[in-house]
């Protein structure tokens, strides 16, 4: 202290400096605090009310902070939101058997890494913006633009996005059917920033009955739309006659890490076989096996003369028996040879008394196997980034080598089909989508199958097996729940360890096997060609955020520019 300073005042200028101190605490234990409420009103066992008073604590601290701070303190709550309510992904082995830890944190960190960015920007823009209602409206189509672009792009993991987070409450998203998660994802930030302003509000005018009224309204905001759902739910009739599929869904409980690769072609074969036998007849049917069933310990299978391979015979003699009018449907690993690379994916081998180097393609597949030798197949399209794709190759595999694809039972990049394919059954002409793991987390991706190509019901093959008995394989189930809504389409999901289950087009789950549990799963499946809204129109909702940001951008360019001047 100076000695001509005045002790009052330096007294002052301390307490001053201890109040920023605590008040940074407190922002910090707001921001843990968001992360926890979105954590808590995650499924499966989350009730999603947390979810529309999540971001509060979040949309407060940004109400008082600059963007720094604004960033390291929406790093802190997604951060806590992606690693609890993913944290099943530290399951996740490497070939050699020990724990892919990076298959965690990757996912974790670059997610909450990008979810803080799209915060901060906002706050950012907002501060350019002269009305705080137009700063709002930029942060929900932003965060909806995001989002998308996790839909899209090579990095995608839209397992977080925000319309997912109903999926254990279906009874309250039937009007998904015309908006597709999007629309949830809307629905929690516009009641989350509605009782935010109802607070800083409250802090300016200190009105009580002003304070009261806008929390109300917004919970009306909540109750709205949970009962225009439930009124969708209560007038919404399955047409239970005319078309349908007996289908037999086999649950083998294989596991991915001690079993899948040492079990011989023989021994699956047997194994499903017996399987079959438990419910199979004469009238036609669809059997369904879950992804990548075969060929187990044995080469994988080529395409070229698929149908004269050794398990397509076994299954076409099985069925010629058995069933001559059914199908049955496996998930398997393809492989293609060429001369030459096709496609970037493709990487070189020396075959066996050959000098040349030939090319391959290697595909996680599904077959439809029946009496004809004609065999219908489907490539993944929607492929896992860092298991079965390296996102962005050229720029990060000079850094990274192939750290990327150690784990999940191949260090091989996977080729991917370029457009949708449906099954035909050959019997009763029925058209389906087959939907393989990761893929049912895409909505408009499947939404395609019912749109461009007139599927009337949806399989999904999965094998859920690698994370354990976790929460990860249950949330995988769930979220398929969201795909029958959207589409009104019947859902067969064959698991290899579990869930497999039936679910209909209200997105209610008919019948199960539970998780660890070798079984048989039959039922009759319910077809229909009606197009939902969200089958004609997609995500349309990202489309209007866009142009909604353009206008924002413009015109906030434009007002700054003639401000200048």
């Amino acid at each position: 202290m100076d000695a001509g300073s005045n002790p009052a005042s330096s007294i002052s200028f301390i307490i001053f400096q201890i109040l920023c101190e605590i008040r940074k605490i407190q922002f910090l234990l707001y921001s843990i605090f968001s992360g926890i409420l979105l954590s808590l009103g995650w499924p499966t066992d989350g009730n999603p009310m947390y979810l529309f008073i999540a971001f509060i604590p979040l949309l407060y601290v940004e109400n008082h902070l600059k963007n720094f701070c604004i960033f390291f303190l929406s790093f802190i709550t997604f951060l806590i939101w992606n690693a609890t309510s993913t944290w099943w992904l530290s399951y996740s082995k490497r070939v050699d058997g020990a724990f892919a830890i990076e298959a965690y944190l990757s996912p974790v960190l670059l997610n909450s890494f990008f979810m803080s960015i799209v915060f901060t920007f906002y706050s950012w823009i907002k501060k350019h913006i002269k009305s705080k209602k137009v700063g709002y409206v930029f942060l929900v189509c932003l965060w909806i633009l995001f989002e998308k672009m996790h839909l899209e792009w090579e990095l995608s993991w839209p397992w977080l996005n925000l319309g997912n987070g109903f999926s254990n409450h279906t009874k309250w998203i039937q009007w998904y059917e015309y908006t597709g998660t999007l629309g949830g994802s809307i629905w929690i930030w516009t009641v989350n920033i509605g009782l935010t302003e109802s607070i800083v509000k409250y802090e300016k005018n200190k009105n009580l009955f002003s304070l009261y009224r806008r929390i109300y309204f917004n919970i009306v905001k909540i109750f709205f739309m949970i009962f225009i759902s439930h009124l969708i739910y209560m007038k919404y009739e399955e047409k239970k006659y005319g078309r349908f599929v007996d289908t037999l869904i086999l649950q083998p409980n294989i596991d991915p890490y001690n079993q899948k690769y040492s079990f011989s072609k023989k021994k699956l074969i047997l194994k499903l076989k017996k399987l079959m036998d438990q419910k199979i007849s004469k009238k036609s049917m669809m059997i369904l096996a879950p992804e990548t069933t075969f060929p187990g310990n044995g080469n994988k299978m080529p395409i070229k003369n698929i149908s004269n391979n050794e398990i397509v015979s076994a299954f076409r003699n099985y069925l010629k028996n058995k069933s001559p009018n059914t199908v049955f449907i496996t998930g398997v690993e393809l492989f293609s040879l060429y001369k030459e690379k096709t496609s970037k994916t493709s990487f070189p081998i020396f075959l066996k008394n050959s000098k040349n180097i030939q090319w391959v393609d290697i595909f996680n597949s599904v077959i439809q196997i029946g009496i004809h030798e004609n065999i219908e197949y489907h490539h993944k399209s929607k492929l896992v980034p860092a298991v079965e794709t390296f996102p962005y190759k050229k720029i990060f595999y000079p850094i990274l080598g192939n750290i990327l694809l150690n784990f999940g039972g191949t260090v091989m990049e996977l080729g991917k089909e370029s457009y949708p394919t449906v099954f035909h059954h050959p019997h009763d002409g029925v058209k389906i989508a087959p939907i393989i793991c990761y893929e049912s987390v895409f909505g408009e991706y499947v939404s395609n199958f019912f749109k461009k190509k007139n599927a009337e019901l949806m399989v999904i093959i999965t094998n859920d097996g690698w994370w354990g008995h976790s929460e990860g394989h249950k949330q995988h189930m769930y979220y398929a729940r969201i795909r029958a809504i959207e589409n009104r389409k019947y859902i067969a999901r064959s698991a290899n360890t579990g869930i497999s289950c039936f679910i209909n087009e209200k997105g209610e789950i008919i019948s199960k096997i539970p998780y660890g549990k070798e079984g048989v799963l039959y039922d009759r499946i319910y077809l229909n060609n009606k197009k939902t809204f969200y089958i004609k129109y997609g995500d349309f909702i990202y489309k209007i955020s866009l142009l909604t940001i353009i206008i924002i951008l413009l015109h906030s360019v434009y007002s700054n520019l003639f401000v200048k001047l």
